[in-house]
């Protein structure tokens, strides 16, 4: 496994939010953090990038402890991608994925060559280089999306983290980033609300409930109906598709 956490543990005025987290990352696939909301998933992934200080745990990428590098050269480790990221101030395309670029500079350095041809280069591989004149704010939550992609793919990471990367997107950009994710090659982890997004695309998927991993394994050994009974609440069914795919329908659970 290229990334895994031990025993991490997070809490807020004495509730415990995290509670014992331990979970790995199959190096260049794809994992799904799953579960119910309020069960710690970006939490999680917060601790992961060190916007969260937690009580306790480690955190290991191809064997370094992520927590003794300082934030520049976590940057370089790993990137993360948030849910509709907003600029507050007025920047192009090209300027948000130059960003990317920033933990790899010193201090008072300007984008070299090999910055800009690196940055037109993800534009290119996230299928956005023709927006890279555009005011980001201009642009819709799958463009977006998809240059936020990039500018964390300019950073080189060796972890590629996304927040509900699929959330407020239409379906057609939803199966336009995973694809995305796929074709990058680098190991993702991803907070997934959706289930059957989980299993066509991930790997392998971890499921928290209050803070805890119930279940962790491939999507098809993990998302039953029985797991999807007593974590969600509700009752599922999996049904095989025409073309061979397995999908999980939903009905509320009867008393």
């Amino acid at each position: 496994m290229s990334f895994e956490t031990r025993d991490v543990s997070w809490s807020v005025d004495g509730r415990l939010i995290l509670d014992g987290v331990t979970l790995s990352a199959p190096e260049g696939g794809i994992t799904g953090i799953l579960g119910p909301n309020g069960s710690g998933k970006s939490s999680l992934l917060r601790t992961m990038v060190g916007a969260l200080s937690p009580d306790g745990g480690t955190w290991l990428l191809h064997d370094v402890d992520l927590s003794r590098l300082n934030r520049r050269e976590r940057a370089k480790q790993l990137a993360l991608v948030e849910q509709e990221s907003q600029a507050d101030v007025v920047l192009t395309v090209l300027e948000v994925v130059l960003l990317g670029r920033t933990p790899h500079r010193s201090r008072w350095s300007v984008d070299s060559k090999a910055d800009l041809d690196l940055a037109l280069e993800c534009l290119e591989r996230t299928g956005a280089v023709d927006l890279k004149d555009r005011d980001i704010a201009t642009l819709s939550g799958g463009e977006r999306q998809r240059v936020h992609l990039a500018r964390a793919l300019a950073q080189e990471p060796r972890l590629l983290l996304l927040d509900e990367p699929t959330n407020h997107l239409d379906v057609a950009a939803q199966l336009a980033l995973l694809s995305l994710v796929r074709r990058s090659g680098v190991t993702s982890v991803l907070v997934l609300h959706d289930l059957n997004q989980a299993l066509a695309w991930c790997d392998h998927v971890v499921v928290l409930n209050h803070g805890r991993v119930v279940a962790a394994g491939p999507p098809v050994q993990v998302l039953t109906p029985d797991l999807v009974r007593t974590v969600y609440g509700v009752e599922a069914e999996v049904v095989t598709t025409a073309a061979g795919a397995r999908v999980l329908t939903f009905s509320l659970a009867q008393d």
